[in-house]
């Protein structure tokens, strides 16, 4: 598979550290049309799901986070939470801000954008 780590050395280059600017340059558009069908053809994941420490985020704990960004709304009227907000013991401040790099890195999936964007989350805070 070509969904590297984002610590992965591979014959002492920084490989996982690659694939994420990989990944950002994409997003930003920054990658050229070649390089990007050179790694598509090796099968390369741009929306492979980050993996952090070994895991990947199950769909199950983020649609959990994503219920408790619905009530935060539900409450204030809008999807701007500060950083610093805990609810529920859940820190949904840092959930939100990591979804917006996801997205900047372009790794966040089609179903959990679509679902943030519908529920009127924003990208640039």
């Amino acid at each position: 598979h070509c969904n590297v780590p984002h610590s992965h050395v591979e014959q002492g280059k920084n490989l996982g550290h690659w694939v994420s600017n990989q990944r950002k340059k994409k997003g930003n558009e920054t990658l050229d049309q070649r390089r990007m069908d050179l790694l598509e053809q090796a099968g390369f994941e741009w929306n492979g799901g980050r993996i952090r420490r070994n895991t990947i985020i199950s769909d199950k704990k983020w649609d959990a986070m994503f219920q408790l960004l619905l009530h935060f709304k539900t409450e204030n009227g809008h999807c701007d939470v500060p950083f610093r907000h805990v609810q529920q013991g859940k820190y949904l401040g840092r959930w939100v801000s990591s979804q917006r790099q996801k997205k900047s890195y372009n790794t966040l999936d089609q179903r959990r954008l679509d679902l943030f964007e519908q529920a009127g989350g924003q990208w640039m805070h």
